[in-house]
């Protein structure tokens, strides 16, 4: 099992290739796709799939080719009611997964870190849309030695700024924040069955249980002071694999978090290839932080300071100042 995590609004994604099959019909696919829903579905238990099928089948009568399923297969993922899984067409799949041939560094290195007061480390951080494994390298190197250029003995604290992280590849966000999340287990995914997969951070490496999935190139960084205080900022623009590491740090005992609660898609999708070379992601798990606590839907921050986006990193920022008050007094 291959374990990636995607694009948009995503979380952490296994990447479960269950078609090897060549799909003939258009009913064959559609059969490949209801058999991975029904498995494997967060919601398998709580939804109607007589209705689904019915209503899916009963469009078939009119579709002529693989490509005319599409649109019934994003209704299918729609009618799941989990606000979190979706279709991605095969020429989509394609350019994600070569995102480094696509764009440059510029566009998919969202992420800047800075100085605050010459004493205060300060990382805005951004989704991260790609699956394409040059970029995901460049991701978590440029982000560890990005924290480490600007790491000094002088500094009180840190805040890892995610109120505008919609998603995207949860690993090398992971791995490039290692040195602030420390060594060990960070969290959990839990599925239908209540089967708890950990994901962690150990010395320049992320993964699934004792699958690594993202490591930085070189030697991985370690802060100099490991204790200093770490100021975590959500809002509702912070989803999916922007919720994955809010996870990651809650309940870290040098960690509070202010702002808003975030999106509510703190819920894991898996993505599955179908036999066109299509893909679906589908949300199969929840998130759980390191003290066992289960999500699911909005992560509320300790401290909730309402703030409006166009004042982000201004000296007008709430959330900000609020944080820095607080690394101050710690």
């Amino acid at each position: 099992m291959k374990y990636i995590c995607t694009f948009f609004f995503l979380i952490f994604v296994t990447s479960c290739s269950n078609s090897t099959k060549s799909t003939v019909t258009p009913k064959d696919y559609l059969d490949e796709v209801f058999k991975i829903v029904e498995e494997h579905s967060i919601k398998r238990d709580s939804v109607d799939f007589n209705e689904i099928k019915r209503n899916a089948y009963s469009r078939l009568k009119n579709t002529d080719s693989i490509e005319n399923c599409y649109p019934i297969v994003k209704s299918i993922l729609k009618d799941l009611d989990d606000r979190h899984s979706f279709f991605m067409p095969k020429k989509e799949v394609e350019k994600w997964q070569s995102t480094n041939e696509s764009y440059g560094n510029n566009e998919l290195i969202t992420f800047n870190c800075k100085l605050l007061n010459l004493e205060i480390g300060y990382i805005h951080m951004k989704g991260f849309s790609s699956g394409d494994s040059v970029s995901i390298q460049q991701y978590a190197d440029i982000l560890q030695n990005q924290i480490k250029s600007i790491d000094n003995e002088k500094i009180k604290g840190w805040i890892v700024d995610l109120r505008e992280n919609t998603g995207g590849n949860c690993w090398p966000m992971l791995t490039g924040l290692g040195p602030l999340l420390g060594n060990g287990i960070c969290g959990y995914f839990i599925d239908n069955n209540q089967n708890k997969s950990s994901w962690f951070y150990q010395n320049g490496e992320s993964g699934i249980d004792s699958l690594t999935i993202t490591k930085v190139s070189g030697q991985p960084y370690k802060l100099l002071n490991e204790l200093n205080p770490i100021a975590v900022l959500t809002g509702l623009r912070t989803v999916s694999s922007g919720e994955v590491v809010v996870t990651a740090f809650h309940n870290k005992s040098n960690v509070r978090s202010f702002g808003e609660n975030t999106g509510g898609l703190s819920t894991g999708n898996a993505n599955y290839k179908l036999g066109d070379g299509s893909m679906i992601f589908l949300t199969s798990s929840i998130y759980v932080d390191r003290e066992g606590n289960v999500f699911g839907k909005q992560i509320e921050p300790d401290e909730i300071i309402t703030f409006s986006y166009h004042e982000i990193g201004q000296p007008t920022d709430a959330v900000i100042n609020r944080a820095m008050e607080w690394i101050n007094e710690n």
